[in-house]
């Protein structure tokens, strides 16, 4: 499709290249002059075998065509059939120097290459295989003349037609390498236009994210400005310069700390704020506009760090709540947080980070905080939490601030793999060393070397085995299953559990040498009851994942809904809460999602103090209704029980997708448990049957 936009610049960029070909060809022609001046000094007017009147005559004829050129230059639309004509002036100019030199004497042929590249740079490739053409036409039909003695040279006039077996190997070496510079010169001139044309492209970008950075800027409500890592001011929007009294122009390069006293960090505390992924707590201070009028200024300041994490600033969000404290006398708290709540939610999420815990309350800011000086160590570290708190994001997040984060981070889970397989896939084994170990396998150690190794639910590992983990975390040496040799292995270790280990250690389900020695840096993941100031960051998080992922536009909760969610305990934590939400955005067809789509149980239980709700959150269901009594009215324990267990094992496998270890979250047991009960029943799989009975 004709873009008449961009032939308009294509025509701007030709009509660029020719002015300088112009120049260039002047340059070349004034050398050209000083050299036959110089020869003139050096010889003598007698001694020069070229009459120098014709070549005086040539290079005058040359500049006033130029000249010409340059004039007519700026007014021509027809800008490709002026640089043809261009071109084979400069092929016909060359020509001309040859006859004057000698002919086939002469040693100026190399000339040729000047109008062959300025072809390519010129018409962009087209065009030069055509010039190359054109000059090796003009110089063999200029030899083939003088030779034939159609036209005799004026320096050195041919005696006789000769054109022996040499005369024609200088002939065709000479077509032959312009030939090549074409070829050569056409190569380099599409990679110059193509890394030219991804500039433009780029500057494009550049330009269009400038302009949606200051369009945000001018509707958010809110002032933005953005400082160096030192705290000197880079960029500033009309808020901020309305607060401040000063242009932008003013306010660049000025430390933050003398345009808002109350920002100003001591070099320490900025350097601990630029190099941490925690936003500031929010500040709220007074000060005074260039009118004097006194202010009240809530900031929010996040750090910004580029993409391979180093700091390259931070952002400050300053809001103009005067009124709003203005109202504080006269409203209720909760009126007034309504009057603001979009603001901070939007403050919030411009805080949050982008290590995937979502949230700002302070038990979560504080873990964040253990993050950032944990994960610059090797240390051992254990992560304590109730179920679907998000241990492994906290993992995830630690590896990925550590100096191991360009290699790898395996993860395991210790309690979902049988325990007869768990040591091949920790340490490895050689080929051979039980039944059906058909190939060498590395292990999850080997995996990880030089990187971590997330060791969850580590509860869950056999005794036998917590000795052998021992020996590898003291000597930082392991033995594959069945092998000779130990293999050195560098790893940072980062386990979790969900269980009490000190608990376990008192009941000798785990040993108490292991548990120091993973308990060296401990970090607890609150569970979501203690930090519900978040609830809403996540509801909305979890409504865009959800809404992008299933192709809805579900925006909110309904008032009743949202309270009710707010309320709710959460046993299953985040994961619970994240599956209400996809629960919600599954069943919405429109942008508002309501109480009747939201889980059975949860509208049962909704209240904040409910009791026990079942773990079963994928979807709404409700438990089987009872087994129907006998014909004499007698009921069969046994049988009941198991029918009802069986039943709520299908609605776990079935809401689970047939995945084992997800359902056996869902129902809150071990994946060895849930392996057995299905074994019970029979709906285990055959391969299944023969893990259970190797156990």
């Amino acid at each position: 499709m004709w873009d008449p936009w961009r032939s308009a610049r294509a025509s701007e960029d030709l009509r660029g290249r020719l002015k300088w070909f112009l120049l260039g060809r002047l340059a070349v022609i004034s050398c050209f002059l000083g050299v036959v001046g110089a020869l003139l000094l050096h010889s003598g007017e007698d001694g020069y075998v070229v009459p120098v009147q014709h070549l005086l005559l040539f290079i005058a004829a040359t500049y006033a065509f130029s000249m010409v050129s340059a004039l007519v230059l700026p007014r021509t639309t027809h800008l490709r059939g002026f640089a043809h004509i261009q071109i084979a002036f400069d092929v016909l100019l060359i020509t001309g120097v040859i006859f004057l030199t000698g002919g086939l004497d002469s040693p100026f042929p190399f000339l040729y290459s000047l109008p062959i590249i300025n072809s390519a740079g010129l018409l962009i490739d087209r065009g030069v295989l055509t010039s190359a053409l054109c000059a090796a036409l003009a110089y063999d039909g200029l030899i083939a003349a003088l030779a034939t003695g159609l036209i005799s040279s004026i320096s050195f006039p041919l005696p006789a037609p000769v054109f022996d077996l040499s005369a024609g190997l200088r002939v065709a070496s000479t077509n032959l390498t312009f030939f090549l510079i074409a070829y050569l010169a056409g190569i380099l001139t599409r990679r110059i236009h193509e890394m030219e044309r991804l500039i433009l492209e780029r500057q494009a970008e550049r330009d269009h994210l400038a302009l949606l950075q200051e369009t945000l800027a001018r509707t958010i409500g809110s002032g933005l400005l953005t400082t160096d890592p030192e705290g000197h001011v880079m960029s500033a929007d009309t808020t901020i310069e309305r607060l401040a009294g000063r242009s932008d122009t003013q306010l660049r390069g000025c430390d933050i700390g003398t345009i808002f006293p109350p920002l100003r960090l001591t070099p320490s505390a900025r350097l601990r704020f630029t190099q941490s992924t925690t936003a500031l707590a929010p500040v709220e201070f007074s000060h005074e506009d260039a009118g004097g009028a006194a202010l009240h200024i809530r900031c929010v300041a996040a750090p910004l760090k580029d993409t391979y994490g180093h700091p390259i600033g931070a952002l400050y969000v300053l809001q103009d709540v005067t009124r709003l404290k203005e109202l504080e006398q006269q409203a209720p708290v909760s009126d007034l947080e309504d009057l603001y709540r979009e603001d901070l939610e939007f403050a919030a999420e411009l805080a949050e980070a982008t290590d995937g815990l979502h949230g700002t309350s302070p038990a979560i800011r504080r873990v964040r905080e253990l993050i950032d000086r944990v994960a610059n160590s090797d240390t051992t570290v254990l992560i304590e939490g109730e179920s679907g708190t998000g241990k492994e994001l906290v993992a995830r997040a630690i590896h990925a601030h550590s100096p191991r984060r360009d290699k790898p981070l395996v993860t395991i889970n210790c309690g979902a793999i049988p325990e007869h397989l768990i040591e091949s896939e920790l340490f490895g084994h050689v080929r051979g060393s039980f039944t059906g170990a058909v190939a060498d396998r590395a292990g999850c150690f080997r995996m990880a070397d030089s990187g971590s190794l997330f060791l969850d639910e580590i509860g869950e590992l056999p005794l036998h085995l917590q000795v052998k983990l021992l020996r590898v975390l003291q000597e930082r040496v392991l033995r594959p299953v069945g092998g000779e040799t130990s293999v050195a292995v560098d790893v940072r270790i980062i386990a979790a559990s969900n269980r009490d280990l000190t608990a376990e250690v008192k009941a000798g389900r785990f040993r108490e040498d292991l548990f120091y020695r993973l308990n060296v840096i401990s970090v607890r993941v609150p569970p979501l009851r203690e930090r519900r100031e978040d609830i809403p960051l996540l509801i909305r998080h979890f409504l865009r994942q959800f809404s992008e992922l299933h192709g809805r536009r579900v925006c909110r909760f309904a008032v009743s809904a949202g309270k009710r969610l707010l309320q709710y305990d959460y046993p299953g934590n985040i994961r619970e809460l994240e599956n209400v939400v996809e629960h919600a955005v599954t069943l919405c067809d429109g942008e508002t999602a309501t109480e009747e789509h939201l889980p059975a149980y949860l509208l049962r239980n909704g209240s904040r103090h409910s009791a026990n709700p079942p773990s079963l959150t994928a979807t709404a269901w409700s438990a089987p209704p009872p087994p129907p009594a006998e014909p004499d009215g007698t009921f069969d324990l046994d049988r009941d029980l198991a029918e009802y267990e069986k039943t709520v094992l299908l609605r776990a496998l079935n809401q689970a997708g047939g995945v084992k270890k997800r359902a056996a979250e869902l129902l809150g047991i071990n994946y060895r448990s849930l392996r057995h009960r299905l074994q019970k029943y029979g709906l285990c799989e055959p391969g299944d049957l023969v893990a259970a009975e190797t156990d």
